[in-house]
């Protein structure tokens, strides 16, 4: 029998959340059909039932149905909707891997299951080289998840330190920023540090651990003075921009520590524009939240409420955002600017986006502590009183304080 394809299945999922109500019956159905014909987009009731599965069986829509659709949710049409679905699991070619003795992430993900750390390191360097992004990108979640569930992670940790690839994998492309009981954070130091060179590397080493204390405990850390000796010999025109957005957000971190933000805050807001307008939207998001991040963490939010120049900025990245571009860096601007938008008395509509949990497994909790800030800005009554008070919990437990320095300091 003929099955909706994963696209259809988002969509019909998206208009449901966006209609506020679920198309359970044929009285929805229509509901929804008259809704459309106000915006001029003609689908019939039967049609939409069909689509829903109230009439069986199912058949695929037309594209003409699809690009209808698509429109009612703001996309040009069917084709771009499924081009910026980022819930949709890319293919990477799990089942064609294994051609010619290659990088195969079956295999790569049996080694993983058996904890086989022999043949672990061998199908790795099998894996240097190699161009698809998709297949890359699969690898690292797939490692990822079974080292932060492994009984062996510190066997995987030294494994992964000791190769390039294995480096690239984890320590690089898989950044985890749950980094529970702090295994990350001290791999990165005991394991990763030791094998690299490069002071780029360092400082980014220096910079996540600064930061994971800084956030979680509101503590000054160990490696704030090699981070200080380190930057004196790096240019931050040299900078990968996660480079960069770490530089910037620690060295506003060292002068909250050090009592002296009070002064500096606005030079730092001038150098993160300065350094912002350099780089793409995508990379700039990074580059900004970072930092807003650290003026929020020390009490800065009415002064930077307050300073025009910087809240213009971040409402460009955040209404003039492609949907391709979602990522966390973003989603911190978001909730940052809905709260904005609330405090000035805005009357600007914005219906938030909402990243998918799929490619989103090593920011977890922060991405958890946005959602329900988010949701808590448009709670009222009883609602609001138990978000609040169970999101403060929430926000101090996982270290994203931030949260609670926006919404209640």
């Amino acid at each position: 029998m003929n099955q909706p394809d994963p696209y259809i299945i988002s969509i019909c999922t998206k208009i449901e959340q966006n209609l506020n109500f679920k198309i359970n019956h044929i009285s929805d159905a229509k509901k929804f059909s008259k809704i459309l014909e106000e915006r001029k987009l003609i689908i019939s009731s039967h049609t939409i039932a069909r689509l829903f599965g109230l009439i069986k069986p199912f058949r695929a829509p037309f594209k003409d149905t699809l690009n209808l659709l698509s429109r009612y949710l703001n996309y040009s049409d069917w084709n771009d909707f499924c081009a910026n679905q980022t819930n949709i699991p890319f293919d990477p070619n799990y089942f064609l891997t294994e051609a010619a003795d290659g990088f195969s992430l079956a295999v790569l993900q049996l080694t993983l299951v058996n904890e086989d750390f022999n043949s672990l390191s061998i199908i790795l360097e099998k894996s240097t080289g190699n161009s698809d992004f998709n297949i890359m990108f699969t690898a690292a979640e797939m490692i990822g998840y079974y080292v932060r569930n492994s009984a062996k992670q510190k066997e995987f940790l030294q494994i992964l330190a000791k190769s390039s690839i294995g480096q690239l994998y984890f320590y690089e492309c898989f950044v985890d920023e749950n980094n529970y009981n702090n295994y990350f954070s001290d791999a990165l130091i005991q394991y990763y540090l030791p094998e690299i060179k490069d002071d780029y590397k360092k400082l980014y080493v220096y910079c996540f651990n600064i930061s994971q204390i800084a956030n979680k405990e509101l503590k000054y850390s160990d490696a704030i003075p090699l981070y200080q000796n380190l930057i004196g010999t790096l240019n931050k025109s040299e900078c990968h921009y996660h480079e960069l957005s770490r530089w910037l957000e620690c060295s506003i971190i060292v002068d909250g520590f050090n009592g002296v933000l009070q002064d500096t805050w606005k030079k730092h807001i001038e150098e993160v524009l300065e350094k912002a307008n350099l780089y793409n939207h995508y990379e700039s998001c990074w580059i900004v939240s970072r930092s807003l991040k650290a003026l929020l963490l020390f009490d800065l939010k009415i002064e930077v409420l307050n300073h025009l120049e910087f809240n213009n900025y971040i409402d460009g990245l955040v209404l003039n955002l492609k949907k391709e571009n979602h990522c966390m860096a973003l989603y911190v601007l978001q909730l940052y600017w809905i709260y904005k938008s609330n405090y000035l008395k805005s009357k600007i509509l914005y219906t938030p986006f909402r990243i998918a949990t799929l490619l989103y497994q090593s920011e977890s909790d922060e991405k958890i502590a946005i959602e329900l800030a988010t949701a808590s800005i448009f709670a009222s009554g009883v609602n609001k009183n138990i978000m609040d008070t169970n999101l403060k919990s929430f926000c101090n437990k996982i270290g994203a304080k931030w949260v609670v320095k926006l919404l209640y300091n």
